[in-house]
């Protein structure tokens, strides 16, 4: 098994990250200008893991994207360097393959869009079950626009929001992550 290398999985994660932070603060921005409240609530999400992070200046936004794209390379290399020490009895330093590792979109869209149903379902059960002041609804209504309570319809409304979701990022990682495996692989030749 060949070593696996930290800068694509962290340059990868810091566009995906960075590109993610831009579009939900843009949409915050957006709907906000055209009256629309209580709809988009993915500032709140941000505002709980960035220090320092209020979304309510031209600052606040400089200081979360640089938050957001640190976060991303460290995240990135920690776990490329975790993944190599566990697996260090397994990975060779051999030349490079004579093809560079090409992930495929469609494969990862569905990887992610089944995760995120079987997540999303378990969660939507568990909140029927549980009493209201335990349940996770009030999650999905910041990070699912148009979910608002626990019925079938909105349950289908969470599905399209993950289908949503799941294309957009599958796009982004696959794009990001072949470039950066493609640019190192011409680097090492």
């Amino acid at each position: 098994m060949k070593k696996v290398e930290p800068y694509p999985i962290a340059s990868a994660l810091f566009f995906i990250a960075q590109i993610f932070y831009i579009v939900c603060i843009s949409v915050k921005l957006v709907l906000n200008n055209l009256g629309i409240e209580g709809f988009w609530h993915m500032h709140k999400v941000w505002e709980m893991i960035l220090p320092g992070f209020s979304s309510h200046s031209l600052l606040d936004f400089i200081l979360g994207l640089l938050e957001v794209g640190l976060g991303a390379y460290a995240i990135g290399y920690l776990v490329v360097l975790t993944y190599n020490f566990l697996n260090k009895k397994s990975v060779t330093n051999n030349q490079p393959s004579p093809k560079p590792f090409v992930l495929r979109f469609k494969v990862l869209f569905l990887t992610i869009f089944t995760y995120s149903v079987l997540l999303f379902t378990i969660c939507f059960v568990y909140d029927l079950i549980v009493p209201k002041n335990l349940s996770m609804s009030f999650i999905w209504s910041w990070v699912l626009p148009g979910f608002q309570n626990l019925s079938l319809s909105n349950y289908l409304v969470g599905i399209f929001d993950l289908l949503i979701y799941s294309l957009y990022s599958a796009s982004i990682i696959t794009w990001v992550l072949n470039y950066f495996q493609k640019v190192q692989f011409v680097n090492v030749k």
